[in-house]
């Protein structure tokens, strides 16, 4: 710590055979610049882990593996990591990604996946595997009232929330919904799939079976 950015940077650079141009490049890229020669004990811990990223990226890998690389940072340094993966990932870079803040990966990544006791149980872009916790279709219509009767008396599960028709079926499904309204002159102005997000879609495919199930 009582070296400064660049020096650190130097030092492990000589290990490796490579040049202070290298070093350069390299703060750069990790946005280090200004503040090289500092010393790393006056670094935010977002500026530490910037420069823990500049030490893997010396040899120019195609393939970076990460594990939470967010940890323990405020706002401003999560964001500032994740500017820093996406922008390496615009470059070409594969850059693998272990995190427990979903939020955070469902921002910064293209793809997904999600393991649960060893297994890998979805996996896919983050749209593809948002859409496998979409549990229904958000409906709205100048009657909603009556739509909702509708489509109980055809058997199709709905409700009423906040002024729309929330229907329980897949996005698949959404043609059915449409047409039996239209059938009765109930044409729909809004449809949209429930929205979710990483953590909800998580806790969905992860979650332990009950004892009536495992049975």
């Amino acid at each position: 710590l009582g070296f400064s950015g660049r020096r650190n940077l130097e030092l492990l650079a000589r290990t490796q055979g490579i040049g202070r141009a290298r070093v350069t490049e390299v703060l750069e890229l990790v946005g280090l610049a200004e503040r090289a020669s500092h010393r790393v004990k006056t670094y935010s811990l977002g500026m530490r882990q910037r420069l823990g990223l500049g030490a893997a990226l010396l040899k120019d890998p195609e393939v970076l593996i990460l594990d939470e690389p967010a940890n323990g940072l405020d706002p401003a340094g999560i964001k500032e990591i994740r500017e820093l993966l996406r922008r390496l990932g615009r470059e070409g870079r594969t850059v693998f990604v272990s995190s427990h803040i979903l939020s955070e990966v469902e921002q910064m990544c293209d793809h997904v996946a999600i393991l649960s006791r060893g297994r890998c149980v979805a996996s896919g872009s983050v749209a593809d595997v948002l859409s496998t916790g979409q549990t229904g279709l958000v409906v709205g219509v100048e009657d909603p009232a009556r739509a909702n009767a509708l489509l109980l008396d055809a058997g199709i599960g709905s409700e009423i929330s906040d002024g729309m028709v929330r229907v329980f079926l897949p996005r698949l499904e959404a043609a059915r919904v449409t047409k039996l309204l239209a059938a009765h002159e109930l044409y729909v102005s809004e449809l949209r799939p429930v929205e979710t997000d990483l953590e909800a879609v998580f806790l969905k495919l992860t979650e332990e079976p009950g004892p009536e199930a495992k049975a």
